[in-house]
């Protein structure tokens, strides 16, 4: 039999009220008090980082349409935590993020982990990104490959898509 509910979903602006908002949605959603305290806790860090990658990375300006609106969703199907998240980005980011993505997906948690140390002690210049730490964290906090999309859209802007699934009782 299968089990499946919605903790979460949103569609519309995001910014730092938004984000309390949807958070405390999730942690009082039936569904969310139900799974084990790790697996909340999982869960819970990688929707903040969803959520605050649509803020630092989603398309700013009049350059792209309007038109697709951010997205997060949390779904329990039977023993997986699901998160889907989606934001509009420049098109001349898209390559660079794909790259990226495959890059942390090919690599194993003790070689991903090594690497997340190096950028988290390499010396940053002002306003320089973090270069995917979150996407790291995302990866090694649920514990599988991060499934995305990147469709392209017809103004010069691309449409980011994750899927983040999270076995629930695995710490």
């Amino acid at each position: 039999m299968t089990e499946s509910s919605l903790l979460l979903n949103y569609t519309g602006p995001v910014d730092y009220e938004t984000i309390d908002l949807l958070l405390n949605e999730l942690k009082e959603s039936q569904g969310f008090i139900d799974i084990d305290r790790e697996t909340g806790r999982r869960v819970y860090a990688i929707v903040v980082e969803c959520l605050e990658n649509i803020i630092k990375y989603s398309a700013k300006g009049s350059a792209c349409k309007p038109g697709n609106q951010p997205r997060i969703s949390v779904g329990k199907n039977n023993d997986k935590i699901i998160i889907k998240a989606g934001n509009i980005i420049e098109a001349d980011k898209a390559a660079g993020l794909i790259l990226n993505l495959d890059m942390i997906n090919s690599l194993d948690n003790s070689a991903l982990t090594a690497m997340l140390k190096q950028k988290i002690n390499k010396t940053r210049e002002k306003d320089e990104k973090s270069a995917g730490l979150g996407l790291m964290l995302i990866k090694l906090k649920s514990g599988n490959n991060i499934e995305f999309n990147v469709p392209g859209l017809d103004d010069g802007c691309n449409y980011l898509e994750l899927t983040i699934s999270v076995n629930e009782y695995i710490s």
